[in-house]
């Protein structure tokens, strides 16, 4: 999830002055973008369509849902409000440290390590689909500020899950 980790350090670093790339962010397009991206990979998961890589599914759906944050949240908070400057560190740390930390490649894990998140992943209880869902439900409610970066860390973990046995 390259893209959102970068879109992320970009959104909480460049984007905390005034200036033409924070006005793009705040616009309609970015959130028209947004709600594309999740729409079109929420689809696409659920329909396992071959031609896009889980990988790249993931990494567009988590961009697709902070363009509509913060496109969509602002409105509802205080000028200046240090949600949009530390959601998206949280956001890059806790999917850099999955990303170096928990993802290995099939042969490195142990076999009944494996047999385990084999099943903890057809079980249906890390459903993708079913993160998806509630990470757009969260986007709606604003109100409920800490609901999104909680299905976010879910997208993630479930992430690593794909990640570490190579399948969605």
């Amino acid at each position: 999830m390259y893209l959102f980790i970068l879109l992320n350090l970009s959104m909480a670093f460049v984007l905390k002055d005034e200036g033409i790339i924070r006005s793009l962010f705040l616009s309609d397009y970015s959130l028209y973008l947004g709600v594309g991206l999740l729409t079109i990979n929420f689809i696409a998961s659920v329909k396992k369509i071959k031609k896009f890589s889980y990988l790249i599914r993931y990494d567009l759906f988590a961009v697709g849902a902070l363009l509509v944050w913060f496109a969509y949240w602002p409105d509802f908070f205080r000028d200046g409000s240090p949600v949009f400057y530390l959601y998206p560190i949280y956001f890059a740390f806790i999917t850099a440290l999955f990303s170096l930390a928990f993802i290995r490649k099939r042969e490195h894990i142990d076999p009944d390590a494996l047999n385990w998140l084999q099943w903890l992943s057809d079980s249906g209880r890390f459903n993708p689909a079913i993160i998806m869902v509630c990470v757009g439900i969260s986007l709606y409610f604003p109100q409920h500020f800490m609901l999104f970066p909680l299905t976010i860390s879910l997208l993630v973990m479930r992430f690593a899950l794909a990640c570490c046995l190579d399948n969605e």
